[in-house]
């Protein structure tokens, strides 16, 4: 395999984003329905626009109720530069003055888009590129929409701007599954001292349609998988569970859901209770609002008596390690820089 240094390298960190004011919440939810990958109008397809507009209006109101009890926007744009900026300095320090390095953050729904990104990228001359999911699990609805949605613009440009790298999934990545249990323990100090040995943890994903299960997306086997190495590494200390959130419209989507699961667990006798939000690197309206407040809610009312959310990773120096090096190894291992296109 024929191998050549590299000179420059540019990252894109690919999230879904969120709406960065009260305003914004509405265009928001449009262009989040405007994505195929997300959701299917099935023989209706041909309205998808206004179907989209439609949907984003009646839904507006409320979810803009939710946003003003987290702030008033999502927080996951600024976090989101955090983790740009540490993973940028973390290359910069190991790649020193023979590599640009620089550091992008591209969203699907709301700004920056993941077109600015690459235009940011474009005119400052870069050529390598590397795509970074803040999606550690694999769903077409997320990482593959955000792929999607890069091969489309770059194919636009005629396939010859950037020499392209990317990873699809990281679930078991060692310095990922440190950060998690570094954010459980920090977690479990919540909670008063002569209660930690007693505390269950609940781990919740966002969920999928089981018929994207069935058609072999590999987004839940992973998040098991996350899971289980974590509690191996833990010496499975405490007893734990694992349960599915944000569920949307009509059709049979995966179980057990989070709400559900915290009741039960409180009608067996489980009074402290540590959520994990495993699929969710940065915090946003899922952690701060589905879990932070309507769970807590639900959970306290059905007997739950100390109830704690474990902090998202956000730019935890662990997390960061963990996105470092998949591009280092990608590129000191595989520097055949032929063009990579995710797939």
């Amino acid at each position: 395999m024929r191998t050549e240094a590299i000179d420059d390298l540019g990252v894109i960190l690919l999230n879904m984003g969120g709406p960065t004011s009260l305003e914004s919440v509405r265009p928001f939810l449009e262009n989040l329905f405007l994505d195929r990958e997300i959701i299917s109008f099935g023989p209706v397809e041909f309205a998808r626009k206004p179907l989209a507009r439609f949907i984003a209006k009646k839904r507006a109101e409320t979810v803009k109720e939710n946003y003003a009890m987290i702030g008033g926007k999502s927080p996951i744009a600024e976090l989101s530069r955090e983790q740009a900026d540490a993973l940028q300095q973390r290359l910069r320090d190991h790649y020193g003055d023979g590599v640009r390095v620089r550091v992008e953050v591209g969203f699907s729904y709301w700004h920056p888009f993941i077109r600015e990104a690459m235009e940011a990228l474009e005119k400052d001359g870069y050529t390598n590129v590397f795509l970074m999911p803040l999606y550690p699990h694999y769903s077409k609805t997320t990482t593959g929409s955000c792929f999607k949605t890069w091969r489309d613009l770059h194919r636009a440009r005629g396939n010859h701007l950037f020499k392209v790298q990317s990873v699809k999934a990281y679930p078991a990545e060692d310095a990922f599954i440190d950060a998690i249990n570094a954010r459980i323990d920090e977690g479990l100090q919540r909670f008063p001292a002569d209660r930690r040995a007693q505390v269950t943890l609940q781990f919740s994903a966002h969920g999928t349609p089981v018929s994207l299960v069935k058609e072999g997306d590999p987004y839940s086997h992973q998040i098991r998988d996350t899971m289980e190495e974590v509690m191996r590494r833990r010496g499975n200390d405490l007893p734990y569970h694992l349960s599915f959130q944000s569920k949307v419209g009509p059709a049979k989507w995966l179980e057990p859901d989070t709400v559900d699961k915290a009741k039960e667990l409180a009608a067996a006798g489980v009074r402290d209770l540590l959520v994990i939000p495993i699929a969710f690197v940065t915090e946003h309206i899922e952690t701060l609002h589905e879990l932070g407040i309507e769970l807590r809610e639900d959970a306290e009312a059905a007997g739950i008596e100390h109830f704690h959310v474990m902090p998202a990773l956000n730019a935890h120096p662990l997390y960061i390690d963990a996105l470092a090096q998949q591009i280092v190894r990608r590129y000191e291992g595989r520097m055949n820089l032929t063009s990579r296109h995710p797939e």
